[in-house]
């Protein structure tokens, strides 16, 4: 691996936003660069480096990931590459993957969640995180954040009358300042916004159903927001819920961004649930109702 550059670095003329140089040269190899091409930028030198000329990288990364930080070979005076990932959000991951298939299919759009985004998540969750293993229901998660960060992500719901559709309301490079500002819409609604929040909550809902005919089914599937599985018995669930919600509470302290989503999913689940009995009382009267006009008829013949 060089130890140093074949070209004279500090002459080379740079844009404002140190990605493009007048002479196109970059990288160990001196090589120019295409369009959309993912490139690593080292913290020491700023300079731009082709993801298959490093050793430090086994995939290629996202288009627009930033959230690392590397020290070429020739800044680490020839001991090797420096790379680390940062530690992302799900907001940040999302918004990187939408970013991604956006360019990657400009034509297109809206993305499915399922099929396209988590898929892309899951293609590449080593190096997105490297440290943190796959939970059950880390695609619910996804789900989540989608319809309450609503700043970031515009669903495809009244568009496409379709559910699961989703994009960036603008399609711009990820930047650590991005996130920083709050990323969920508040105060008053108007009706395009109501709508586009209905249909957030109708996808919720569906997540929530299809929990449920799986569990209704035998599966064990549990619709949650904690990156911390536990994989104890139905049995003993009940006898643990109280310390359970205690670790949950703890662990969404941790992380303020899906505290919001969870609080979301109990709400429309407890609304779900709260419909599901009035409709069975209904049903109920209706049966009792059936029953004494029977007997009416009886005693009335």
């Amino acid at each position: 691996m060089a130890t140093k550059f074949k070209y004279n670095l500090d002459a080379l003329e740079w844009d404002e936003q140190h990605l493009r140089n007048k002479e196109g040269v970059y990288c160990y190899c001196g090589m120019d660069y295409n369009e959309g091409d993912p490139m690593l930028q080292c913290s020491d030198c700023n300079q731009l480096f082709h993801w298959d000329c490093v050793s430090c990288l086994k995939a290629k990364p996202l288009r627009g990931d930033i959230f690392y930080q590397f020290k070429c070979n020739v800044c680490n005076e020839g001991k090797g590459e420096e790379y680390e990932r940062e530690v992302l959000s799900w907001v940040q991951v999302i918004y990187l993957v939408l970013y991604h298939l956006s360019k990657e299919d400009p034509k297109r759009s809206y993305f499915r969640w399922r099929e396209n985004i988590c898929q892309t998540i899951s293609d590449n969750w080593a190096g997105l995180f490297p440290d943190k293993k796959k939970t059950a229901t880390w695609q619910n998660t996804v789900a989540g954040c989608l319809s309450t960060h609503s700043a970031l992500f515009k669903s495809g719901m009244e568009e496409t009358q379709q559910s699961g559709n989703w994009t960036l309301h603008e399609v711009a490079a990820p930047t650590r300042d991005r996130f920083r500002g709050p990323t969920k819409t508040g105060g008053r609604q108007r009706a395009g916004q109501s709508r586009r929040r209905d249909g957030a909550e109708k996808e919720i809902l569906e997540v929530l159903g299809e929990g449920q005919s799986k569990k209704r089914s035998g599966a064990r599937h549990r619709v949650s927001f904690s990156d911390d599985e536990d994989d104890e018995d139905d049995r003993r669930r009940m006898r643990r819920a109280k310390r359970k919600r205690i670790d949950a509470s703890k662990a969404l302290a941790e992380d303020s961004e899906l505290l919001q989503s969870v609080e979301l999913f109990t709400q429309l689940q407890r609304q779900q649930q709260q419909q599901q009995q009035q409709s069975g009382a209904d049903e109920a009267v209706k049966q009792e109702d059936g029953l004494g006009k029977h007997a009416f008829g009886l005693f009335s013949t």
